[in-house]
């Protein structure tokens, strides 16, 4: 199943970039003094699709590693659908976060 293989190595790679600079974000809203609700609401956003992230991870290592098993296929797919789902709330966040500033 060689195109399995590279799209779990492409949302292991992704997803931990994006959980990455997921957190980062936390951590630098967080350290403002005080946020306002629609910023608190990006924050969250920001968080949730880091954990989000985060379990693709988790997902993409359990279906590398059990290649060879049936469920394989059904965790890259439920992985997938975790990967859009918090791709679509990071891009949410982003425009929150925006929409803050003007």
């Amino acid at each position: 199943m060689p195109d399995q293989d590279n799209s779990l190595d492409t949302l292991v790679s992704a997803s931990g970039t994006l959980a990455g600079i997921g957190l980062a974000l936390v951590g630098i809203m967080s350290a403002k003094s005080a946020l306002n609700k629609t910023e608190t609401i990006a924050d969250d956003f920001f968080l949730f699709s880091s954990i989000g992230f985060l379990v693709v991870l988790s997902m993409g290592y359990l279906a590398q590693k059990e290649r060879e098993q049936p469920r394989a296929r059904r965790i890259q797919k439920l992985a997938e659908w975790i990967f859009s789902l918090s791709l679509v709330l990071l891009l949410v966040a982003g425009f929150v976060l925006v929409y803050t500033e003007i």
